[in-house]
């Protein structure tokens, strides 16, 4: 079963309308631009628990928080302060290409694997996308990860449906 979460599940409005990853000014350009966005840095601060990848928009003075690295959600043998650091540099390397983009993953019984796609509605399959990071498959990891939430509130993941066969089903112990 494949589950898709685009942008705005996983980095929110606020981080779509700020980052839409659309052309930036350039250094060149003295004067600014009406509607221009602004430039970004995507950061990661691996000093604090748990690591944590921000983007940074220049005169801001907070910090956007997008991913929160909790070691639960991650394989076995992940680092979150790497895994952090490789999603700065990944997002950052986008941006910088001026390219725009949307997040999708795709679930399987072992894990969770996160991509940047071109297109809504292409999974990490698509021949354009981009692979970021996997996670582990107990939580619903991606959706958690991007929006902060603690490991105890995170939602488990469901196992594989069952399916029975179409018609109708009476059970042998049922006397009616």
């Amino acid at each position: 079963m494949k589950w898709k979460l685009i942008a705005s599940i996983f980095l929110g409005t606020v981080l779509l309308t700020t980052l839409s990853l659309r052309p930036a000014k350039t250094l060149s350009q003295e004067t600014p631009q009406p509607n221009s966005q602004p430039e970004m840095t995507f950061v990661c601060a691996s000093d604090v628990a748990p690591p944590t990848t921000y983007a940074y928009i220049p005169g801001k003075v907070e910090l956007q928080p997008l991913m929160s690295w909790y070691s639960e959600y991650l394989l076995p043998g992940d680092s979150a302060a790497a895994l952090c650091q490789q999603a700065a540099q990944k997002l950052q390397s986008k941006y910088n290409e001026q390219q725009e983009y949307l997040l999708a993953s795709n679930w399987t019984d072992e894990m969770w694997k996160v991509c940047m796609v071109s297109k809504e509605g292409e999974d990490c399959n698509a021949s354009s996308s981009v692979y970021l990071f996997s996670l582990n498959s107990s939580y619903q990891s991606p959706r958690c990860l991007m929006e902060g939430i603690q490991p105890l509130q995170c939602p488990r993941s469901r196992g594989k449906v069952i399916s029975l066969p179409g018609g109708s089903y009476t059970p042998r112990w049922w006397i009616f």
